[in-house]
């Protein structure tokens, strides 16, 4: 039974309205009116569980899914939920692997069936089940089909990449542009899919078009208060300066540090992945004397709206600045991506 079905079991229409609040982020009056339902009828207490994810209370989710689940053995949706939220914690990947199992024996409906199998497939990957994974999405639809699901879409996709079938990764990617011309994100990953491929020449054309739908205006809501104010963002750098030995940081002393919002065009004309986080231009310090290079064409350039976009809260991103710095410092002083991997800087 799906969300959207339970509204022919509450004719006064308290649990619908319920679910209209807590979509609108109003948890509080979401709960209001499940005051107003049978306590113990598990559609109330899924819609409490989803309160409960709503303030990041996993626990007390999981425990109102399995009232609901014990109340009614035959609804996918409380096992498909605790399998979500068992995932996300290492120790219980095993057993939210037997949840998600669960969830796909009694789906009914496709979008319910479709995102079981993806988080199965992940549990698997996650386990080293390899084989597994792939013979799990293998029950998917043909790559040519439009799962209707633009956010499953890719993180299908996603999965496809981890497991080394980038090639069923691009194929489903090439369709889920077509179908949503305009995500961003769909063109992005499918340039990812290319470079793993070698195509160079479909990677920068899904890499522009990525690069031209974030860079429109609107494309990326600023916050009314931004995380860190440029002067903080400053300080976060020369705290990561500050780690490194006072021989590097003299080297570095003419090496400017600027902030841009994303990657220029012509970087990402030239190859540039549109979402990179950071970048090194100009001369690395071992070729410095072989080819004469000028500090004034050098410089480390890191990338605040590409930072913002993987960093969750103020201190997830002055961690990204730092090794995002770090990382581009690496690359300053002649160190590859796999050594950079190596160091904890990838």
């Amino acid at each position: 039974m799906a969300k959207d079905e339970t509204t022919q079991h509450d004719p006064n229409g308290a649990l619908d309205a319920a679910w209209n609040a807590l979509d609108a982020g109003d948890v509080a009056t979401a709960r209001r009116r499940a005051e107003r339902l049978d306590p113990n009828a598990p559609e109330t207490l899924l819609l409490l569980a989803a309160c409960c994810r709503q303030e990041d209370d996993a626990a007390q989710a999981i425990e109102l899914l399995r009232r609901a689940s014990r109340v009614d053995p035959e609804w996918a949706t409380p096992e498909l939920w605790i399998a979500e939220l068992l995932a996300a914690v290492p120790e219980t990947t095993e057993e939210a692997l037997r949840h998600v199992e669960r969830a796909l024996d009694l789906a009914e409906e496709e979008e319910e069936y479709l995102s079981a199998l993806a988080l199965k497939a992940g549990l698997e990957a996650e386990l080293g089940e390899v084989d597994e994974a792939k013979r799990t999405l293998a029950d998917l639809p043909p790559p040519d089909v439009a799962l209707g699901d633009a956010a499953l879409a890719l993180e299908i996709a996603d999965l496809h990449m981890a497991l080394g079938d980038a090639e069923i990764a691009r194929d489903r990617l090439r369709t889920l542009t077509t179908a949503e011309p305009e995500l961003a994100d769909a063109w992005h990953a499918l340039g990812c899919a290319a470079a793993d491929l070698g195509d160079e020449r479909e990677m920068r054309d899904a890499w522009k078009r990525a690069w031209s739908l974030d860079a429109a205006p609107g494309a990326i809501r600023e916050p009314e208060e931004p995380l860190l104010t440029e002067a903080e963002v400053g300080a976060v750098a020369e705290e990561a300066l500050a780690e490194l030995p006072e021989r590097a940081r003299a080297l570095l002393r003419d090496v400017p540090v600027v902030v841009a919002d994303i990657p220029a065009e012509d970087d990402v004309d030239g190859g540039l992945d549109p979402r990179a986080l950071g970048l090194f231009a100009g001369t690395a310090h071992p070729d410095i004397s072989n080819v004469g290079g000028q500090p004034g064409l050098t410089q480390i350039v890191l990338f605040r709206r590409n930072i913002e976009r993987v960093a969750e809260d103020e201190e997830e991103l002055r961690e990204e600045l730092r090794v995002t710095l770090l990382h581009e410092t690496g690359h300053f002083f002649g160190l590859d991506e796999s050594e950079l991997e190596g160091a904890g800087l990838g």
